[in-house]
């Protein structure tokens, strides 16, 4: 297996968000797509709120390590406001992809990145909100995050991706799956001069 064939992805997140189920679904769309996947969560306090990691690795091979990952491929961060940037950004690859539930019109020079990083926004909450996907009064952004995740690894086709999805959602089924739709559709690469400003 070549190093290049291996894709790490690290999600972090609040509990409630739902980072833990969507890595669970990217886990399903890259074995759909013919890849060997792993997804697991890592839990400090286990509260609504507290923050959370999720990691997921695909694979043509299924030989794979088991462990936490480290040194990501993609980092997607479920609200960008809630971490310090070093935290979510600590041992990106200096070619690796970030992922955040953002306008791109917020992001600040903290936020420091390889050059040669790329980064892509998708304002998850909004859309969220826009497809009835509210739950106490927050926007449920997992499946819109997901659907943009898909995009960004080019993971797999919008119709394979669709098919993985039914019946994954017992409540909100319509409302999820239009979610995921609108973030792999929506998605966008945040230009560096739009960050460094």
């Amino acid at each position: 297996m070549s190093a290049e064939d291996l894709v790490e992805v690290r999600v972090h997140g609040r509990g409630g968000q739902g980072a833990v189920l969507a890595v669970t679904l990217a886990a399903e769309v890259a074995f759909r797509n013919g890849y060997y996947p792993q997804a697991f969560p890592f839990f400090g306090a286990e509260r609504r709120g507290a923050p959370v990691a999720a990691f997921l690795r695909y694979s043509s091979s299924p030989l794979m390590p088991r462990c936490r990952i480290s040194e990501p491929d993609c980092v997607v961060v479920f609200d960008p406001l809630s971490l310090p940037a070093e935290t979510f950004l600590a041992g990106l690859k200096e070619n690796g992809l970030l992922l955040l539930n953002s306008t791109g019109e917020n992001l600040t020079a903290e936020l420091k990145t390889s050059p040669e990083n790329k980064v892509y926004a998708v304002d998850a909450a909004h859309i969220a909100a826009g497809c009835g996907l509210i739950f106490s009064g927050e926007p449920l952004i997992s499946s819109v995050m997901l659907g943009a995740l898909v995009r960004v690894l080019q993971l797999a086709p919008q119709e394979i991706f669709s098919k993985a999805l039914l019946g994954k959602f017992p409540r909100y089924e319509g409302e999820n799956l239009a979610g995921a739709e609108r973030g792999f559709l929506e998605v966008k690469e945040v230009l560096k001069d739009a960050i460094f400003r």
